[in-house]
């Protein structure tokens, strides 16, 4: 906001320098009509991380259900009343063993809801979607997803998960 700001400033000190000159000319009107608007922040609180509750190396593919289970982590978004959003993030990221090499690949699922129910929650998939926020400016997400486990090394991994929220 700064920036517009300070180049309407600069704007209009080159609009009357042109203005002394027109004067001296001819005289002539213009009206400028400038808009802003404010816009919230969006808060991404994180209530519940994604749990895989005794996983064992060579136990196959674990599949946490961002719909129906449990132990899929759940977010809130906080932002403006009925406002347009637009929601990015990766669906693939790399897991990293934190006590020496070792990787694993986790492909996330996220399901969203304008109201606070996981069960009647919708699936998004990947393609670009506009969202809207709850009368509270509220909007509620669960993550799930799918990781092998099949050659995996024992041991913890870790990764971080980025969402990014827009206003449109």
């Amino acid at each position: 906001m700064r920036i517009l700001f300070r180049s309407f400033i600069l704007f209009v000190v080159v609009f009357n320098s042109g203005s002394l000159v027109g004067q001296e000319t001819n005289s002539f009107n213009a009206t400028i009509n400038i808009s802003t608007q404010v816009v919230q922040s969006i808060d991404l609180i994180t209530v519940n991380t994604i749990s895989f509750e005794n996983a064992q190396p060579g136990d196959g593919e674990l599949y946490i259900n961002p719909i129906t289970n449990g132990s899929a982590g759940y977010m809130i978004a906080l932002g403006t009343p009925g406002a347009e959003f637009r929601l990015d993030y990766n669906q693939q990221k790399t897991l990293f063993r934190i006590e020496g090499n070792g990787t694993l690949m986790f492909e996330y699922e996220i399901s969203a809801n304008d109201v606070d129910d996981q069960e009647s929650s919708e699936l998004l998939d990947f393609t670009s979607r506009n969202l809207n926020f709850n009368a509270e400016g509220r909007f509620y997400f669960w993550v799930g997803g799918k990781v092998n486990l099949e050659n995996a090394q024992p041991g913890n991994y870790e990764g971080d998960f980025t969402i990014e929220i827009e206003y449109i």
